[in-house]
This record gives structure tokens, C-alpha cells and sequence, in this order.
């Protein structure tokens, strides 16, 4: 089947929208993509063409968490939390996200049923659980034993110790991992711990990161406080999730060594304002969005690669179908809309490691896809909700169409 998709054109490489873009797909490939020309529409083809509409590359978000304990209970059990997040992933895909980094022991099993055909949803790169020290940012459940703990969290492995952390990253890769995440500072969410708390040692990191080497592929690190950002950069981490309170210093050894930041700002910015917080939590929230919107301005200035990830887990409070918020703050922060889109795209894509096949429209790439309704240069919220987006194509295929209808 041939697609032609024609409108306004954002293809993510050039700083300026096309206003009567042209976009040819054949089979999973993109076959055109510039300014209209009717000459590159193939006989036959099925043309989408939206009045105010933009043709965009499929969105990406490098900071997610595919739990599913907002469908199927906290206390739930673990099968009825992996078919709950099966149907959560659907509901990105039809947010216009076409991939994501994952960061829960859900991810190997939907990144497979994906790949495979099974299951409607973006395409996945797992990492498994997040891997932090004893009393670190990630151990959310103080009154039950490690152990315990550690057999029934979805989303973390507490590890102390050089061969601790070294077993730890090993059962992620024996299960599937892509990339490794680690606790290397405190953070907002978690009770036991200060925001700019240092976890784990520089031995511990050096070891994690050692053996993602060896696996041809990279650690990133949750980083709020400055000092402990430090000691992972200098132990090898190579991307840095949230960056809350960097200094200009930091920020600068990240771009000596070209290390993305992941955003996470709607959730920086946003918050503090979240009724019923723990009241250790509240106060820690109240910090954030002026230290962050201070580092995404080092970030800017000093050239890093910003990256979208919006750390939602389909909460009340972080719904996947309003997953493109993440856009939105980004310009609260101060970036233009431009460089939010290639945040969530182009930038994206490299984060996941396949921006030379995707992230940008551009001839060769594999089609993944959006129509927005709405100019996002002129109003970015029209990329905050799911009912905004039109049509997903991904891998050359139809995933979502409501323009035909």
C-alpha cells in the first residue's frame, strides 16, 4: 500500500515548517517528503490531507513507566499489571507516540508483543527496573524486607555493594534490557530520602556502567541533586533523566561529553501543585520547577541534546492520552516550540538509539508518522492531547485514522 499524506510539513531537520509539505510512504519507507509536487504522488495512492493539519514525525518519550497500576490497582497482581499496561501502550500510540524508553520489568514482554504483531502500541526500548542503593530514591516501600521488596516491585531492584549491582544489571539484561537506569541522586517522589542526596558510590556506578559497555549500550541516570550528577558522569553514566538542580558546571562536563538530558518537565513544573502529597514530598515539589527551568536554560546555552520523556505512568495526575503536556512545559521552560518538537522527535530518537532509521521525515527513514490538527510553531498544546491527533502511521502502517472518518 502507497501513502501520500500532503499539509503543513514539520520534518524535524529543518528549522522552518513547509506550509504545503508533501509526504510519500511505500511499504515501511518513507519515499518523498519536501514541498508538494504531484508528480511525486503515486497513481493510486491514498492521499490524507487535513485542513490545518501538520504532518510530523511520530512522537517519542524517553522517560516512561509502563507499570499499569493506574488500570489495574497498586495492590494488584503482577499478570493483571502487565495486561493493564498492554492496554495503556494503546492508548500512546493513539497520543501519537510512536516510540519509548521504558523503565519497568512490564517492558520486555510488551516490547516483544509489539515487535511481533500482538499488541497495538509504540515501538519499545526496555531497560527493566530501576536500579538503586537500599534507601534510595526508588525504594518507595521502607517497612517490607529488600527481599520482598524485590520480588514484587514492577519497577525497581535495590542493590548494594559492587557484585550486588553487578547481578542486578545482569538479570536486566537476562530478561531483555536495551539500556540500564539508575537512582544516582534523591528524589521528589520517594520518603526516605533528600533530593540531593548522593546514591550509590563511584565503584558501584563504575561497575554498573562497565557492564552496559560490554553489552554495546549505555546507563541513565535519575539526577536531581548536583553533586551526585557529577560522581555518575564522572563514573560513565551517558544520559541524564530530569536534571533538576545542575549547576552551569555540570551541565558544561555533559556537553564535554555529549550527554542528552531527558526532560520530565511537565511533572518538574506540575508537581508541587498535585493534591494529597506525603507532606515530605510536597516540600521537596515546591523546589523544582525554578531549578529546572534554571538548568534547561544551561542546557540551551552550553548545546546539550534535550530529549523528551515525560515520566507519566497513566495516573490521574499523568494521563497517557495528554502524554504530549511534555511540549507544552518544554516551552515553559523557555525552548521554542521547534526545539521541543526536536526534542521529541529527532533528539528523541537518538536517546533510543535509531535515529539513523527514524525520528525525522526524511526519504529512507521508516514511516512513522502523525497528523496534528493545529499549527504546534503557533500553538504547541494542540500536541497535548490525543484527540488532536488525527492519524499514526507506524512501520508504514495505518494505526490510527480518524481523518477518513
Amino acid at each position: 500500500m502507497e501513502y501520500a499524506l500532503r499539509g503543513r510539513l514539520i520534518d524535524a531537520v529543518s528549522d522552518e515548517a513547509i506550509p504545503d509539505g508533501l509526504v510519500v510512504v511505500t511499504g515501511e519507507l518513507i519515499k518523498y517528503s519536501g514541498v508538494y509536487n504531484e508528480n511525486e504522488v503515486p497513481k493510486g495512492a491514498h492521499v490524507f490531507s487535513l485542513a490545518d493539519g501538520t504532518i510530523m514525525p511520530g512522537f517519542i518519550d524517553c522517560h516512561a513507566h509502563l507499570v499499569g497500576e493506574s488500570t489495574a490497582g497498586k495492590g494488584g497482581l503482577s499478570d493483571d499489571k502487565l495486561l493493564s499496561a498492554a492496554h495503556e501502550i494503546g492508548i500512546l500510540l493513539d497520543s501519537g507516540f510512536t516510540g519509548l524508553r521504558d523503565m519497568s520489568v512490564n517492558g520486555f514482554s510488551l516490547a516483544r508483543a509489539v515487535e511481533r504483531g500482538y499488541l497495538r502500541g509504540p515501538r519499545i526500548m526496555p531497560g527493566g527496573r530501576v536500579l538503586s542503593c537500599t534507601s534510595g530514591h526508588v525504594d518507595l516501600e521502607p517497612g517490607v524486607s529488600k527481599d520482598y521488596y524485590n520480588a514484587t516491585s514492577r519497577m525497581a531492584r535495590l542493590c548494594d555493594g559492587v557484585d550486588d549491582c553487578l547481578l542486578a544489571v545482569r538479570e536486566q539484561f537476562r530478561l531483555g534490557a536495551k539500556f540500564i537506569k539508575i537512582c544516582a541522586t534523591g528524589g521528589v517522589s520517594s520518603t526516605v530520602d533528600a533530593m540531593d542526596d548522593v546514591q550509590f558510590s563511584f565503584d558501584e556506578i563504575k561497575a554498573i556502567t562497565d557492564e552496559a559497555k560490554r553489552h554495546d549500550t549505555y546507563v541513565t541516570a535519575h539526577c536531581t541533586g548536583d553533586a551526585g550528577t557529577k560522581q555518575a558522569i564522572l563514573a560513565g553514566v551517558m544520559c541524564i533523566e530530569h536534571g533538576i538542580m545542575l549547576e552551569k558546571d555540570t551541565v558544561k562536563m555533559m556537553a564535554e561529553r555529549s550527554i542528552p538530558l531527558v526532560t520530565t518537565l511537565s511533572v518538574s513544573l506540575g508537581v508541587a501543585n498535585i493534591p494529597g502529597l506525603h507532606p515530605a514530598v510536597a516540600a521537596k515539589a515546591k523546589m523544582c520547577a525554578e531549578a529546572n527551568i534554571r538548568t534547561i536554560g544551561f542546557a540551551r546555552e552550553l548545546g546539550i541534546k534535550i530529549a523528551l520523556g515525560t515520566d507519566y505512568s497513566n495516573t490521574q495526575n499523568s494521563p497517557y492520552k495528554n502524554n504530549g503536556k511534555e511540549f507544552i512545559s518544554m516551552t515553559k521552560a523557555g525552548m521554542t516550540p521547534m526545539e521541543s518538537i526536536k526534542a521529541g522527535t529527532i533528539n528523541a530518537a537518538s536517546v533510543m538509539k535509531n535515529d539513523e532509521v527514524l525520528g525525522s521525515l526524511v526519504k529512507g527513514k521508516i514511516a512513522d508518522i502523525v497528523i496534528v490538527q493545529g499549527d504546534p510553531i503557533k500553538d504547541i498544546a494542540c500536541l497535548a492531547d490525543e484527540d488532536n491527533v488525527k492519524l499514526v502511521i507506524k512501520n508504514g502502517i495505518v494505526e490510527k485514522n480518524t481523518i477518513d472518518k
